[in-house]
């Protein structure tokens, strides 16, 4: 039997949201059955589904010890008592939900590079809606948040389950890119409620919409980045500073097939999309092999960066489907599991 879609998960109201955000079939099913790997960061104020670090009231057995006064004399082993002649508790694993934070990189670059069928802040949207959802269905909180340049939005916090899908799939398609020849002046952040426009050229650090009050996790749990990389710094100030706070992080860099493999030639002007500069180059096939020997340079740079402070590094490469982008990831150790 086929599992499909079920009109309640989404609603009237999300059609079109999920249908931008999931084209393929199927995968909503297949998202069901995964969860995020947590490591040992599962603290929550709630009971979840997760293991927790901490003892306390599942129905999972964990270990034995020995009694105290004061014990709940009901939780004594009786089996063990009466080959041992001493009273032992049993205790259980503390089960919790799992905090996730999804940033989603949606400047300049994440939208300008390409074209519609293959646009990178169009595959970071698909790919944390995939995240997120898989979150929800596993019980765990989430929270989803967009920068860009020097800003980062209040996102939108959501309670672990199903019926959360709709405001996750109608925030994340709020975002997504501008349609051909529409002014990109200014960053538009949005929230459920509100939407800020941001003025003014973009940023080469990372680190500094992570830098804003209230802007990382306040629990330990798992964040996820979605970007492209494309800062002159910041980026392992900006893992640190998630880890510091607690967090299991997992770094996605998302890159077009024009940016892997360019099909350039001659004399051009090449805009920053960022910055707004410019810059007169003259393109050859040595330029071009230079090129792609500099990516790949930096693609090992950024995964020794992560390496180095134990975050799984994805690469991908938005002209592949998002079926195949999570399937990437479930074979990355501590990103997604079955």
């Amino acid at each position: 039997m086929t599992a499909t879609r079920r009109p309640g998960d989404v609603g009237h109201n999300g059609d079109a949201s999920f249908a931008y955000l999931f084209p393929e079939a199927g995968l909503i099913a297949k998202l069901e059955r995964l969860s995020l790997a947590g490591g040992s960061r599962v603290k929550g104020t709630l009971a979840g589904k997760r293991r927790s670090t901490s003892l306390g009231g599942s129905q999972e057995f964990a270990d034995y010890r020995p009694y105290a006064p004061g014990d709940d004399i009901r939780r004594i082993d009786w089996n063990v008592y009466g080959r041992t002649g001493k009273p032992y508790l049993r205790q259980y694993w503390d089960e919790q939900e799992l905090h996730v934070s999804l940033y989603i990189d949606i400047s300049d670059s994440m939208s300008g590079f390409g074209g519609e069928r293959h646009n990178k802040l169009t595959g970071a949207l698909r790919l944390a809606a995939a995240v997120g959802y898989a979150a929800l269905c596993g019980g765990d909180r989430l929270t989803v948040r967009t920068f860009s340049g020097q800003a980062m939005d209040e996102g939108v916090r959501l309670a672990g389950g199903r019926a959360s899908s709709l405001p996750l799939f109608s925030y994340l398609a709020g975002h997504r890119p501008k349609p051909s020849g529409a002014s990109n002046d200014t960053n538009t952040l949005s929230n459920d409620n509100t939407k800020q426009e941001i003025h003014g050229t973009g940023s080469s650090d990372l680190s500094l919409p992570f830098r804003l009050p209230g802007r990382l996790p306040r629990r330990a749990g798992v964040s996820w980045v979605f970007t492209d990389g494309w800062y002159e710094q910041g980026i392992a100030e900006t893992l640190l500073a998630l880890k510091s706070a607690g967090q299991h992080v997992v770094f996605v860099q998302l890159l077009s097939p024009e940016e892997i493999d360019p099909r350039l030639d001659g004399e051009l002007r090449l805009i920053d999309a960022e910055l707004g500069t410019g810059k007169e180059v003259a393109l050859s096939s040595g330029r071009l092999k230079d090129y792609r020997a500099a990516l790949s340079a930096y693609r090992e740079e950024l995964r020794t960066i992560c390496a180095n402070r134990g975050i799984p590094f994805a690469f991908m490469d938005t002209s592949s489907s998002t079926s195949d982008q999570v399937a990437l990831l479930a074979t990355i150790p501590n990103t997604l599991r079955l």
